[in-house]
């Protein structure tokens, strides 16, 4: 007993600690962008920050099994047990053409929904991003339709799941926009234009990640070929597979979760350094000769790299400790925090409107993710079909 009130404790520990760094993170990001509106310069950072942060961390982890073991398997690469089929003797699993390969598609999702969201953020309230975000299931299941990945039957609570999170949106983007309007005293055809634009970069956002979590859910799945099928059937991340003839096989090898950050920080990184060189750092390099290096707000930048690679480390450690159902509950809480909080911390008197949409959302995501909670569950009990190769003869 007093076990498991020690595992439910760290596990609110850790979401309560998620929850504050995301809503920090998204404060920091939203003051970066007001006083240095460069969204290319901050993403270079934290692509930059990411992968030293993540480097350093295999460093210690080698030199530490302590340190290595306070994390889930398949967060680190295995350095420490010589019979594990995933053991390496490098600290940095060496590039090879199937690591690119396989980080490539993800590294363009970040580049470009990076700068669409802190584009967003410049322009827009971070309540209006952030309940954006939560947008995300929907184009999940419009995607799936559209490109067959998935099939998703339209049954009465998808659609009012569906429906609420949609009308919780809109009410709470319609009600910032109004809000917004008012105290700027400056509101003028010019200022909702650049709200509609950022609106639009928010909704372009939401669409590239989840586009990402679709792609991403094969490659960052890290399990054993033993693995129980109800894990495989309840993961976000389902395992990513290749064709070998007529038949459809698990990929036999899986990259650890810091390995992938790496690379994907360092591919991105590359990709985004021909825009940022055209498009950003000649106003960089004007701001730092007329006024020197202290016109860029740096400690607010590693404030904010910090908290970005933070964010990525206990939602990893929440994907290793919890179930499936339990991390996307906990993710959707997270998404209503940073709302609730960005409205506190802009001191404006939240409206009943406001508390409607929100209210509208939870409910509809909660929906949603009973829908996928049962759905797993009716997947796990049917027996599994596997194609077998014709007989030629």
């Amino acid at each position: 007993m007093q076990g498991d009130l020690h595992g439910y404790f760290h596990i609110i520990l850790l979401c309560l600690c998620w929850y504050i760094i995301s809503s920090f993170a998204s404060q920091v990001t939203k003051k970066i962008l007001t006083v240095h509106p460069l969204p290319l310069f901050l993403g270079e950072f934290q692509f930059a920050y990411t992968a030293l942060l993540a480097a350093l961390c295999c460093i210690i982890a080698k030199g530490s099994i302590g340190f290595h073991s306070r994390f889930p398997e398949g967060t680190l690469p295995q350095y420490h047990d010589n019979s594990h089929p995933r053991y390496q003797r490098n600290i940095f699993t060496k590039p090879t053409k199937h690591v690119l390969l396989t980080v490539l598609p993800l590294s363009i999702f970040q580049f470009v929904g990076k700068y669409f969201g802190h584009t967003a953020t410049s322009l827009v309230p971070i309540s209006t991003v952030a309940s954006i975000k939560t947008l995300s299931p929907v184009c999940i299941i419009f995607l799936q339709k559209l490109f067959k990945v998935n099939s998703v039957q339209f049954d009465g609570q998808v659609c009012l799941s569906l429906a609420c999170i949609i009308l919780g949106v809109w009410t709470i983007v319609s009600e910032d926009s109004k809000v917004y309007s008012r105290v700027n005293s400056a509101a003028n055809s010019t200022s909702e234009e650049t709200s509609s634009y950022g609106i639009l970069c928010a909704v372009s956002s939401m669409v590239i990640f989840a586009s990402q979590n679709i792609y991403g859910k094969g490659v960052f799945t890290y399990k054993q070929e033993n693995s129980s099928r109800l894990d495989k059937a309840v993961s976000p991340l389902p395992l990513y597979t290749e064709r070998k003839g007529n038949l459809s096989v698990p990929e036999s090898f899986k990259y650890d979760k810091l390995t992938l950050m790496i690379y994907i920080s360092l591919v991105g990184f590359s990709l985004s350094f021909g825009c940022f060189m055209s498009l950003e750092f000649p106003v960089v390099f004007k701001e730092i000769r007329q006024f020197g290096t202290s016109c860029i707000p740096w400690s607010l930048f590693f404030i904010n790299g910090t908290f970005h690679f933070l964010q990525a480390m206990i939602a990893y450690q929440l994907l290793g400790e919890v179930s499936t159902l339990t991390y996307s509950i906990a993710n959707i809480m997270k998404r209503i925090v940073v709302v609730t909080v960005s409205w506190v911390v802009a001191g404006r008197q939240i409206t009943a409107n406001q508390l409607i949409g929100l209210v509208l959302n939870v409910f509809g995501l909660f929906l949603y993710e009973r829908y996928n909670s049962r759905k797993n569950k009716e997947s796990y009990h049917q027996p599994i079909h596997r194609p077998l190769p014709k007989n030629k003869f």
